[in-house]
């Protein structure tokens, strides 16, 4: 196990990169790092390298200092792959990647066919061995990154510090690289930097947050990653998705798209269980007026209505849509010039939600019907609300399988309503 016990780390007496850091890494974990730009990530792993001696506070592997390990034993234990490595002799790569069995050797004795075997395997598992006898100078600037990390595989370490180890390379071989290192799990402990987001997401068991040499969040990619901490940290909104093949979160960043302000149009979203999150957003972004609702106060899009200050008809945790509750909405119904109709589920609670839209024209109404939404849809009526969907598109109702469709048919809705 790796124990960071609250360092602060600098270059000198004055600067301070890093300030009371703690945290621990389990072994066998891929734990990575991530921040932006000057948040102290590569200062964190020049501290856990000991290339760097923090001011103060301690790092421990298995409970000990590393400061009272030799620099042979450290080296048995953590090899580290930089961001950038310059080499100006002229190895050959099997020179370089042999060089990870310095530790191992004593000053005057020669390599061991063990150890010839383990680089041989380091360089199999990199995709380097087909140039081995080629100098490091004459290969790119990618196959060189993939020559030092088969350099520290072939140190065969317990823990393994990648900074940026794959920003060289291109997508499939990054992602062959990562799937090699994430297969030496249980074996070896991985701590790596990563600035694309979703890269840790996919490969980390656990990610630590760094802002301004602190820590803003530690934990699963999940409690990692969420809208608040990449909006204050990074200075930008985004939308959190699951990964259905992973189940890991996917970070979108929203970028607005060159269309025409909403103006005066008022809109209407009928959602739930999280369907009308990101037309929220993109419709709160592009200026329209919305409200939203019935909702239920414990749903996710409630919870957006209220981040956004979006007019949200409610009711408690659990409830049906009340009498109350549905003479609200049919109020911002009829003030609406649109309506929007998520995929959602529907059931005996929110049932009514649908079912008043029978009272109102069919083109005033736009169902959204994204696929990456589908799987939130359900109809749990015993058939009503299938029937009701079907109604409404047969009485003239539009469909949206896309934001950008959704966007064409608001502008043309929003130009009729200025006729």
């Amino acid at each position: 196990m790796i124990t960071v016990d609250g360092i602060d780390v600098g270059y000198d007496e004055i600067e301070r990169i890093l300030s009371h850091i703690s945290f621990d890494v389990a072994d066998g974990m891929f734990f990575g790092i991530i921040g932006p730009n000057g948040s102290g990530k590569t200062t964190l792993i020049k501290a856990l390298s000991r290339t760097l001696t923090p001011q103060s506070g301690a790092i421990f592997l298995e409970e000990k200092d590393i400061a009272s390990f030799s620099y042979r034993d450290l080296a048995r234990e953590v090899s580290v792959v930089p961001q950038e490595t310059n080499i100006s002799f002229d190895f050959t790569v099997e020179d370089i990647v042999m060089m990870g069995r310095h530790p191992y050797l004593t000053r005057f004795s020669s390599e061991t066919p063990a150890d010839i075997e383990i680089v041989r395997h380091a360089m199999e598992l990199t995709n380097t061995l087909r140039f081995r006898h080629r100098s490091i100078n004459e290969i790119s600037g990618g196959e060189r990154q993939r020559v030092i990390i088969a350099r520290a595989l072939a140190q065969q370490p317990k823990i393994l510090l990648l900074d940026e180890a794959t920003s060289h390379l291109d997508i499939s071989h990054e992602m062959e690289i990562l799937s090699i290192i994430t297969s030496l799990k249980g074996d070896v402990t991985v701590v790596a930097i990563f600035h694309d987001l979703n890269l840790a997401a996919h490969y980390c068991d656990e990610l630590i947050l760094l802002n301004e040499g602190r820590i803003v969040s530690i934990g699963t990619p999940a409690q990692v990653l969420t809208r608040e901490n990449i909006r204050d940290v990074y200075g930008i909104d985004v939308l959190i998705r699951t990964n259905p093949m992973t189940g890991a979160p996917y970070v979108i960043p929203i970028v607005d798209q060159p269309v025409p302000a909403g103006g005066n149009l008022k809109i209407h979203l009928i959602c739930g269980g999280g369907a009308g999150t990101d037309i929220m957003y993109l419709l709160h972004r592009k200026g329209y007026r919305v409200t939203t609702g019935v909702l239920c106060v414990n749903d996710s899009d409630f919870t957006t209505a209220q981040e956004l200050d979006i007019p949200c008809v409610s009711v408690p945790p659990f409830s049906q849509v009340s009498p109350p509750a549905l003479g609200e909405l049919e109020k911002r119904l009829s003030d609406a010039d649109a309506v929007l109709v998520t995929t959602m589920p529907v059931g005996p609670g929110n049932i009514d939600n649908i079912r008043i839209l029978t009272r109102y024209p069919g083109d005033r109404i736009i169902m959204v019907e994204q696929e990456e939404v589908e799987k939130t849809s359900g109809d749990f009526t015993g058939g009503e609300a299938d029937r009701i969907i079907a109604a409404l598109k047969a009485d003239g109702a539009r469909i949206a399988g896309s934001y950008e469709e959704l966007l064409t048919h608001l502008l043309t809705m929003k130009t009729k309503t200025k006729q």
